[in-house]
């Protein structure tokens, strides 16, 4: 074969993987694998682990299941970053190539390429970041792993799993404090090093799952400035299926509270036991600070020593509920007998800072600009809190932000006056003569581009997912499509042009 032919039948490869992958039709595909994901769960509820994992290697050898896992890696918020190997699939052709390199025979999971990103406190959080094919087999294998971990979860559990999120955490909170005859007092729990300290004997021994290519993913080690380093314990924050065998790890943690008091059902209630996880975070409500301290705190320390981990002693206090405690961004606190739960201060000051970084930053920019760089910012924060007691607060959020921008706009013209600076930044919206946009295209109308305020956000109570709801379940099935309407029915306000 001469050179010219090699090229031209590489080109034609490339081009028929290139238009298999385009023509893929999704719908089938999740369709097929969402039919196996429901099989499987019926499976957990009947017992039969020999059928589950039956058809979890049906799912897992299967042409649809390895095609959404690549569709999954290749279109979310990490599909530019490269592992290891400095590989991504960006085009059809990586990604029909990268389908088919999915195979288990021969499988090595390659080390993880190691990054830190700044939290809150100051510190740095660790991430492991897999490369493309082992982040497409991590993909692969929660599809045939959640619906196990959604038929054994613990009710009130919300963090990483499908239709749930921190609005069912903060309502269910509301729901078990917001009566009179509500327990007082509450336990915080905060886990030291959740996800660097699992244990991975835990892992291998409960995990439903192949534990050949488990053990790769948890002993793969990482790399870092070039050395290769060994991962004896955790699960590394970045892969793909890492949140949901942490889960599996902490379901059950509900189970051994509860029977910290005895295994009746009036112990509980006499000891007004409920329990509130959301990932590693997670709140117990009890009737007195004796049970929490000496029977409750005890229950949950043995439960995280099997697991590998342990509470931290700074995180982890008991208060009473006059006094309040933060949850998710929120504030859980009763003001003489009446529960509010408002954004914490916190969450207010973060977005503070980072508001005021975005402007000072952006001294020179066009306020068109600036305006596209802070509004999903506020948007996405004011989204977030909508469920509370949060108009006050979103108040005084737009009166700061509008003292950034004063300063801003003033200090861009030291030589102009106040009314020159309020004419060239500020317009006119009813009754309000200092909306921070700009012009129009040439009469002033309402084309240009607005600073999206916090306080146009209706507050709005959020319907809390039923505890034992299970997507996988075709019983739930109409109950979630009724959900998924209500959710589209919210409207994001601010939209463009007025963005």
């Amino acid at each position: 074969m001469t050179a010219i032919s090699a090229k031209a039948t590489g080109a034609g490869a490339s081009s028929r993987a290139a238009q298999m992958w385009d023509q893929a039709n999704w719908s089938h595909m999740e369709a097929d694998v969402k039919r196996l994901q429901v099989r499987i769960a019926k499976a957990v509820r009947e017992g039969r682990w020999g059928k589950v994992q039956a058809l979890q290697r049906l799912l897992t050898r299967s042409h649809s299941g390895k095609m959404l896992a690549v569709k999954r890696v290749t279109e979310n918020r990490g599909k530019r970053t490269p592992g290891v190997d400095g590989k991504i699939w960006s085009s059809p052709t990586a990604r029909w190539n990268g389908m088919m390199s999915l195979r288990h025979r021969g499988y090595r999971a390659m080390p993880l390429r190691r990054v830190y990103i700044p939290k809150s406190n100051g510190k740095k959080r660790p991430l492991g970041i897999p490369c493309m094919r082992c982040r497409a087999m991590q993909a692969l294998w929660k599809l045939a792993l959640e619906p196990v971990a959604e038929t054994l979860a613990d009710p009130n559990s919300y963090g990483f799993r499908p239709e749930r999120s921190t609005a069912d955490a903060i309502e269910q909170c509301f729901i078990t404090l917001a009566k009179r005859a509500s327990p007082e007092w509450i336990l915080e729990g905060d886990i030291r090093g959740c996800f660097d300290n699992f244990s991975h004997a835990w892992f291998l021994e409960h995990i439903p799952m192949d534990e050949d290519v488990l053990r790769r993913w948890l002993q793969a080690g990482y790399i870092e400035e070039g050395t290769l380093f060994a991962t004896p314990a955790g699960t590394p924050q970045g892969g793909i299926i890492s949140p949901v065998i942490a889960n599996m790890a902490l379901d059950g943690l509900e189970a051994a509270v509860y029977a910290s008091v005895g295994s009746s059902k009036l112990a509980r209630s006499k000891a007004q036991l409920n329990v509130v996880r959301y990932a590693d975070d997670f709140v117990v409500t009890g009737v007195s600070k004796d049970v929490l301290e000496f029977k409750v705190l005890p229950a949950v320390r043995q439960f995280m020593a099997t697991r590998g981990l342990e509470l931290s002693e700074e995180k982890t206090r008991i208060t009473n509920i006059a006094e309040g405690f933060d949850f998710l961004g929120q504030n859980v606190r009763k003001y003489d007998g009446k529960l509010l739960i408002k954004p914490a201060k916190k969450s207010v000051k973060a977005l503070l800072d980072k508001l005021r970084e975005i402007i000072k930053g952006n001294a020179s920019v066009t306020q068109e600009t600036l305006i596209q760089k802070l509004n999903p910012v506020i948007r996405g924060w004011a989204m977030y809190h909508r469920h509370v007691v949060a108009k006050a607060c979103f108040s005084s959020i737009d009166s700061h932000i509008w003292q950034l921008l004063w300063k801003w706009a003033k200090r861009r013209h030291p030589m102009k006056g106040a009314r020159w600076v309020k004419n060239r930044y500020f317009r006119v919206d009813g009754h309000r003569s200092w909306d921070f946009a700009t012009k129009g295209p040439a009469d002033g109308s309402t084309s240009g581009f607005r600073l999206f305020r916090a306080m146009t956000i209706s507050i709005t109570r959020h319907v809390k997912i039923r505890g034992l709801a299970n997507p996988f379940d075709p019983v739930w099935t109409t109950y979630f499509a009724r959900r998924r309407i209500e959710k589209r029915s919210v409207k994001l306000f601010g939209a463009t042009p007025w963005c």
